[in-house]
C-alpha cells in the first residue's frame, strides 16, 4: 500500500480502512508502511475530524468490498491511534511512546512555550493563578516539567490543582485563548490553538510519576481520594504500568512477583502485550522449568485482542501494588528512564 505524499484523501482513506480493521490485522497492515507512511496515517487518524458513515462506505467499496456489511463505523482519536500503535508493536510503553510523538506532530499544542522554559520560573508566573488556570496550563505541558512544577506548590495548593486536573473536562477554544493571551506577556510562541485536555487522571498520573518524594506523591492521591475516589483509584493504575515491572529490585521479583497468584492464570496474555525488557525479567527470574513451560506457552497462542492484554496486566498489577503498598516490595521510580 502506497501512501503518496500530499494526497490528504488517500492518507484518510487508509485511516479509515485501519480504523475499521482494528486489532492484528489493522496492525500487521500498519507495520507494512514504511516509517514516513505511518506518521502521516497516524496524523490522519488521530485528526478530531469526524468519520461520517457514506466515507465508511466508500473506502470499505475501494478497499475490500466484502466488508460492506461491517460494524459501526469507527470514530478515530487519539485513543484508537493508541489501540493501533499497540496492536502494531505489542508494547504498551512503545504506543505511549509514539503517541507522545505524534501528540507533538499533530498540532502545535496550547501553551507550547512553557515547554522551553525552567520550571522554578513556570511556577513563579504561576503561583498568583488560580487552581482551574493551574491545571490548565500543566496538562498542556509535557508530564516531566509540569510535575516539576506541580511539586514547588504547597500541599494544600498542589491537591487542589491535582484535584482540576483530574477531573478537567474539554474547555471552548475562547476560555483555552482566554488564558493563552495572559501569558503572551512573558512567554513567547503562543499558538492560539485549543485544545481539549487528554483524560485528567492520567495526565496527573505521569505529573505524579515525576515526583522526587514518593510521600508527596501519595499525599495529593490521599486527598483525592477524599473527594473522587474513583479517580484516584485511576490515577494509581496509570502511575505503575505493566512495563514498569522491569524498575522492581531483581531479589524482590524473585522472591514475590513470580509467585503471584494471578500469574497461572494471565501472565502469558499479559506478555503478549509486553515489550521484550518486561518478557526477560519474567524469563530470567523463573526456574528453568517455569521459563520452559512460559515461552512455550507463548509460543502456541495466537492473535490477542488488545482488551484481553489489558485485563490481563491489571489483574497481576493488583497484586503488584498490594506488595509494594505492604512494603514487600521497591519500585525505583526516581531514575530516569533510557530508550535504547
Amino acid at each position: 500500500m502506497n501512501v503518496k505524499g500530499g494526497d490528504v484523501t488517500g492518507l484518510r482513506k487508509i485511516g479509515i480502512f485501519l480504523l475499521t480493521l482494528k486489532g492484528p490485522i489493522s496492525g500487521e497492515v500498519f507495520k507494512s508502511l514504511s516509517e514516513k507512511e505511518q506518521e502521516k496515517v497516524l496524523v490522519e487518524i488521530a485528526s478530531p475530524n469526524p468519520i461520517a458513515p457514506e466515507e465508511r462506505s466508500q473506502v470499505l467499496d475501494e478497499f475490500m468490498h466484502n466488508l460492506q456489511s461491517a460494524g459501526a463505523y469507527a470514530s478515530g482519536g487519539m485513543d484508537e491511534a493508541q489501540d493501533l500503535l499497540q496492536s502494531a508493536f505489542g508494547s504498551l510503553r512503545a504506543a505511549e511512546t509514539m503517541t507522545a510523538k505524534l501528540e507533538s506532530t499533530l498540532e502545535n499544542k496550547p501553551f507550547g512555550m512553557f515547554n522551553d522554559a525552567d520550571p522554578a520560573e513556570i511556577y513563579q508566573f504561576l503561583v498568583a493563578e488560580s487552581p482551574q488556570t493551574i491545571a490548565l496550563v500543566l496538562s498542556n505541558i509535557v508530564p516531566d516539567k509540569a510535575g516539576e512544577v506541580l511539586q514547588r506548590f504547597q500541599s494544600r495548593m498542589r491537591s487542589q490543582i491535582a484535584g482540576k486536573i483530574a477531573t478537567m473536562e474539554a474547555m471552548s477554544p475562547e476560555a483555552v485563548q482566554e488564558v493563552e493571551n495572559v501569558s503572551v506577556s512573558r512567554f513567547k510562541g503562543s499558538s492560539g490553538q485549543a485544545q481539549k485536555p487528554t483524560d485528567g487522571a492520567d495526565i496527573l498520573a505521569k505529573m505524579l510519576n515525576k515526583f522526587g518524594n514518593k510521600e508527596d506523591a501519595d499525599g495529593v492521591i490521599e486527598s483525592m481520594q477524599q473527594k473522587h475516589p474513583e479517580v484516584a483509584n485511576k490515577i494509581r493504575e496509570g502511575m505503575f504500568t505493566f512495563d514498569d515491572i522491569v524498575l522492581i529490585d531483581k531479589m524482590e521479583f524473585r522472591n514475590e512477583i513470580v509467585r503471584l497468584p494471578s500469574l497461572s492464570e494471565h501472565l502469558a496474555t499479559a506478555l503478549k502485550g509486553a515489550g521484550e525488557d518486561v518478557q526477560s525479567m519474567f524469563f530470567d527470574n523463573m526456574t528453568e522449568k517455569q521459563s520452559s513451560r512460559l515461552r512455550s506457552n507463548l509460543s502456541e497462542m495466537g492473535s490477542i485482542k488488545a482488551s484481553a492484554v489489558n485485563e490481563a496486566q491489571k489483574a497481576i498489577l493488583e497484586e503488584v501494588r498490594e506488595l509494594e503498598e505492604s512494603g514487600k516490595i521497591t519500585i525505583s521510580r526516581d531514575e530516569e528512564e533510557v530508550f535504547e
